[in-house]
């Protein structure tokens, strides 16, 4: 059995809404993140992908690439 542990972190900052497990959330602030910032499935993503022993999420979705910039999760 392989067993996945993920997590994401994100800080507050300008914004009107975030988002969580892909719902649109008002809010005050919102995240400031390379893509979405959607903590609920980066953090799901990455406990799959090191659960089928694929890395972590910032190996295929590296925020130094322009392609990820504002992306939806």
């Amino acid at each position: 059995m392989r067993i996945g542990s993920g997590f994401d972190v994100h800080a507050f900052g300008p914004g009107e809404h975030v988002m969580l497990g892909g719902v649109r959330v008002p809010h005050s602030h919102g995240v400031l993140a390379h893509s979405d910032g959607d903590v609920v499935l980066h953090a799901l993503t990455d406990a799959l992908l090191g659960a089928a022993g694929l890395g972590d999420i910032g190996e295929h979705f590296q925020d130094s690439d322009p392609r990820w910039r504002g992306a939806d999760s």
